[in-house]
């Protein structure tokens, strides 16, 4: 019996060690990456680790460090297997400027690297930097992180969204970077955004070293102020119609205002509501801080919330104990005028374009909690004057997200969050109404190809009334936008008129860190020089034909809001301009005849370590101001639906939707007619017309006659 015991002991242990064993096997072939050179073993061939530095051995010019990056030699030619399974999410030619900044602006437009090289030429680049361009391929594995293969010229092709397996190739080996002489592959990770370990996934002892977070929290005055200036440079530098929507002086005087209310030290978190406020101030939604907040939150809202509506300050939310305070008008908080304390909130709003108010609008229904309280005046507690003569102290809540009613949090979920997994959706209605929800342009061509089959399939129903809800979409590629346009379009559409830029090429805030010795390539060669010298311009308007196998032609009800931005605002101006349909709902986040878009730069002020992207393009989409397009606004809404406490709180349901709906079915569409060109008719206009010709012909014929009299006669004999 003792030995059945023994026996069963030992086969326990034996079945539990081989399982480890299997699970340790399994768990090391789904960490260790696939080293990309066939043949070869983990850690062969390394020219550079992290931590190392490119360019020591020059002796001419500076060393560059590298960072995050595995740099891997092989013969020229040789393939480059895909490292893990994954899912491709970007693709593009490159060309490294210096080692640390790449320059994309060329796109993928071919599988072949000689094909690349003959559009090059044509471009006027040399045989040199020709020879540097390669494929950099990025792809998104199930733990999240992104494995960037770069360093390849290509074989193919590859489409956003389509799946790669491990030992696939994904290219050959070709030439990095110009300080690297030999062909190599480079690996990169990153998570989140931001760089990862490149050699651990590998099995390889790592030198990649973390980036640090700067943890500074007090800046000096002269500290704040020369940041400020460098933003400054960098927006002058790089930032295409700086003064579109401002005057010089009138910025150079807001930035002195600005400046003075600094101290002998501020905080981090208090330099960073200046910074907002200047880019406030630039009114442009491509223009934003994309560093981690540095800003204090009390996070202990009021038990009222204040909010503009119809340009009257009132109570829209509150705790139950006072919900006989909803609606109530407001003139003050805590002794500030209504009027200044909208002048407060609205240079916070920093997404705006131009002079769009609707984003402005939503600051003043939410900002109250967000940033008065918690930014300005730092404290909660608000005394309020009302309207009809009271005055009286609320406390703040001692959580963070009292019980005020009306609630918010359907609209607040459906404006601030976007699900990954439903970036866009499509649903019949009714037999009569098909929707499609947008959130994004940002779609891969696997997900372009649904919604072209979405389009293929209501066109075979004979649905009569589509709605596009464009709410909440923060845009996308400009390419992805037109193609779902041309699927709508029934004549073709000029996406944009042409192209603006600084300079060529040169800026002191991109791309830094390159050798001093060596001039920067020309981000924009392309482009030509202004007669006056001011910038440089690429003036080739562009087409865009509507699709002849897949095209609608029904009637088009277009969803817009304040959070519609970029792509979604030309796809609604397209729309409008067209008089392809309606847009119901609010005016547009960005600007309708033009936008600073397509390729940016990100300047990190040294010492506070805020990061703020700029865009480097101004793309101007037309020039034609008019009542329905006025310049500096937006895309209008044929159909407004004006901000209301019951659309914020879902009381209704989605009142833009239903009233979308209503109109549909009172048969309310266009209602906008063409003018017709300013001359008179031919039956009113005839008989003068004729005339003004028939004394315009007497009056010739006699000025020949007293020529023919007045002129002597010529002997000829």
């Amino acid at each position: 019996m003792e030995n059945n015991n023994i026996m069963k002991t030992i086969m326990f242990y034996t079945w539990l060690l081989l399982l480890m064993m299997f699970f340790e096997g399994n768990a090391y072939s789904q960490e260790n990456y696939l080293w990309p050179i066939p043949n070869k073993k983990a850690g062969d061939d390394i020219f550079y680790r992290p931590q190392d530095y490119i360019g020591v051995a020059d002796g001419v010019t500076q060393a560059e460090l590298n960072f995050d990056r595995l740099i891997i030699g092989a013969p020229l030619g040789t393939p480059v297997l895909c490292p893990v399974d994954g899912t491709i999410t970007h693709a593009n030619i490159c060309y490294h400027n210096c080692f640390s900044c790449s320059i994309d602006v060329y796109g993928q437009q071919t599988g072949n690297f000689e094909q690349d090289s003959v559009r090059f030429v044509e471009w006027g680049m040399s045989p040199e930097k020709i020879r540097y361009m390669n494929t950099n391929v990025s792809i998104r594995i199930a733990d999240g992180r992104q494995v960037h293969v770069s360093g390849m010229y290509p074989l193919r092709l590859f489409k956003t969204g389509e799946t790669v397996h491990r030992g696939d190739v994904l290219g050959t080996v070709g030439y990095y970077y110009k300080r690297i002489k030999e062909p190599c592959v480079v690996i990169s990770i990153s998570k989140n955004s931001k760089s990862d370990d490149p050699m651990t996934p590998f099995g390889l002892k790592t030198t990649f070293i973390p980036p640090k977070a700067n943890n500074k929290t007090q800046l000096t005055h002269d500290e704040a102020v020369a940041d400020l200036d460098g933003l400054m440079e960098a927006f002058e530098d790089a930032f295409p119609g700086l003064y579109d929507y401002t005057t010089k002086d009138e910025f150079d005087a807001f930035l002195a205002r600005k400046k003075a209310t600094i101290g002998e030290t501020i905080s981090v978190g208090d330099f960073e509501v200046i910074v907002r406020s200047v880019i406030s101030k630039v009114r442009d939604s491509h223009t934003s801080i994309i560093s981690q907040t540095k800003m204090e939150g009390v996070l202990r809202p009021s038990s009222l919330l204040l909010g503009w509506f119809n340009d009257t300050l009132q109570v829209w939310r509150a705790v139950p104990k006072y919900k006989d305070y909803l609606g109530k008008k407001v003139v003050s908080v805590n002794g500030i005028p209504a009027d200044s304390l909208k002048t407060m909130l609205l240079e916070f709003d920093e997404s705006s374009d131009g002079y769009v108010k609707s984003c402005g609008d939503l600051v003043l229904i939410y900002g109250m909690d967000n940033y008065f309280c918690e930014q300005i005046a730092k404290d909660c507690n608000i005394t309020v004057t009302f309207a009809d003569g009271e005055t009286k102290r609320f406390e703040q809540m001692g959580r963070k997200d009292p019980a005020r009613e009306p609630k918010w949090i359907e609209y607040a979920y459906h404006h601030f969050h976007v699900d990954e997994k439903a970036l866009f959706q499509y649903k019949k209605l009714s037999d009569s109404v098909a929707y499609l929800d947008l959130r994004t342009f940002e779609l891969d061509e696997m997900q372009e190809d649904s919604v072209r089959a979405f389009f293929s399939q209501i066109i075979a129903d004979s649905i009569p009334n589509l709605i596009i809800d464009l709410r909440d979409n923060y845009g996308g590629p400009r390419k992805v936008m037109e193609t779902i346009y041309s699927y709508l379009a029934q004549k073709p559409f000029c996406t944009s008129l042409y192209r603006f830029v600084n300079k060529r090429g040169g800026f002191k805030c991109f791309g830094g860190s390159c050798p001093v010795d060596e001039e920067p390539m020309a981000v924009f060669a392309e482009y030509e020089p202004l007669p006056n010298g001011e910038g440089f311009v690429k003036n080739e308007p562009e087409w865009v034909e509507p699709d002849s196998l897949v095209n609608y032609k029904g009637r088009l009800y277009v969803l817009t809001n304040e959070a519609s931005f970029s792509a979604s605002t030309s796809f609604a101006g397209f729309v409008k301009k067209q008089n392809r349909g309606v847009i119901v709902g609010r005016e547009t986040g960005s600007a309708y005849h033009q936008m600073k878009a397509e390729h940016f730069t990100q300047y990190m002020m040294p010492t506070s370590g805020i990061t703020v992207q700029i865009p480097m393009i101004k793309i101007v989409a037309d020039t034609v101001v008019s009542e329905r397009f006025p310049y500096g606004r937006g895309v209008l809404p044929d159909y407004p639906v004006n901000f209301t406490p019951e659309e914020l709180s879902f009381a209704h349901g989605d009142s833009i939707l239903n009233y979308t709906q209503q109109l549909i079915c009172e048969c309310k569409y266009i209602y906008y007619v063409e003018p017709e060109p300013e001359t008179s008719s031919v039956e009113e206009d005839a008989r003068p017309f004729r005339w003004w010709w028939v004394a315009i012909g007497v009056a010739v014929v006699l000025l020949v006659g007293i020529f023919g009299i007045s002129k002597p006669k010529v002997n000829n004999g």
